[in-house]
């Protein structure tokens, strides 16, 4: 989260999200008149999904504090409002959410009606502002665009703040469409990976026999001496947090997990593996949740770790692992 402050005009009432370029107020550095970042909008069936070119989605949306990912989430908000406002017993709207033109998944968010009518009446709205919309034809043709007016969070002062703390704790239904999925339904590259670190390390090696995602993950793997592990992305050679998906470790020595302080949200509880191993589940949130497994063996400490992962998920990849035994 950035530390730089942001400085907004006393007539500013809202911050605006769109496809059109940040304006600036000319001769006042730093004031913001609009603030309108790219995105793409596509509607089918109730779903919503929301797509945008960048793939590190944590930088500052318009130097600010804002982030473009809270841009995002609060486009969410004040499109599923209007709908819930216009359609009677709509109930909500499901959105996935999508980073690098497509290619990274950021999660599936569920916003009822409910909440969408809570967040506006705590921020208050500002004037609409015109939101380019594509709507599904389905068979019937090619997606129709529809720019329709809709009124913008009124996210001024310090309200700002507020809106960071509620987006850091809404969390996405998973990290990827396929988290959610009970069976394991990709093969891991076992044979590639262990020939990569094999010899390499002292390490005993596990590796999953499966991992549950679908579609094309990429890994990159790193060894040394006391330890390996396995990178796990949606795109190759990922060096930021959207495109990273999780990875597999172990190290000689490593440090379990422990229990979060007290008032810091998370969650810590022992688990039974597979082969009656004992292990940890742990999970704690920020911008993102970042859960892990892990187990020891023969003092080596092993852990995997996904970005909004599903406790379900990674004792499925742990065990896995295990019940394929040491490579």
């Amino acid at each position: 989260m950035r530390g730089v402050k942001e400085l907004f005009l006393t007539s500013l009432t809202a911050i605006t999200f769109s496809w059109v370029a940040v304006t600036q107020i000319q001769g006042i550095p730093g004031a913001i008149a609009q603030t309108k970042v790219p995105m793409r909008l596509q509607h089918a069936e109730g779903t919503y999904t929301l797509t945008v070119s960048e793939t590190e989605t944590t930088k500052s949306a318009y130097g600010g504090q804002l982030r473009l990912y809270d841009v995002h989430i609060a486009k969410m908000f004040e499109v599923t409002y209007a709908d819930c406002q216009e359609i009677p017993n709509a109930g909500g709207r499901t959105w996935l959410y999508r980073a690098g033109n497509g290619r990274i998944d950021m999660g599936e968010f569920r916003i009822t009606c409910q909440s969408a009518g809570d967040i506006a009446n705590s921020y208050g709205l500002g004037k609409p502002e015109g939101t380019a919309i594509e709507y599904s034809q389905g068979e019937a043709g090619r997606p129709i665009s529809r720019t329709r007016s809709i009124p913008i969070l009124d996210i001024t002062g310090n309200k700002v703040q507020r809106w960071i703390n509620f987006v850091q704790k809404f969390r996405p239904q998973s990290a990827n469409s396929q988290a959610s999925n009970s069976q394991l339904s990709s093969p891991f590259p076992v044979r590639e990976i262990i020939s990569r670190i094999q010899g390499k390390t002292r390490v005993p090696i596990f590796l999953p026999s499966q991992l549950p995602f679908s579609e094309k993950v990429y890994l990159e793997s790193r060894v040394e001496t006391k330890g390996y592990s396995v990178t796990i992305s949606h795109i190759p050679n990922c060096n930021s947090t959207p495109c990273y998906i999780g990875s597999i470790s172990g190290e000689i020595g490593g440090e379990p997990a422990q229990a979060p302080p007290k008032g810091f949200r998370g969650e810590f509880r022992d688990i039974k593996l597979a082969n009656r191993t004992q292990g940890i589940f742990y999970n704690a949130c920020g911008a993102y949740c970042t859960a892990l497994v892990e187990w020891q063996y023969k003092s080596v400490l092993y852990r995997v770790t996904m970005k909004n992962g599903r406790e379900e998920t990674l004792v499925q990849i742990a065990n896995s692992a295990i019940e394929a035994g040491p490579r």
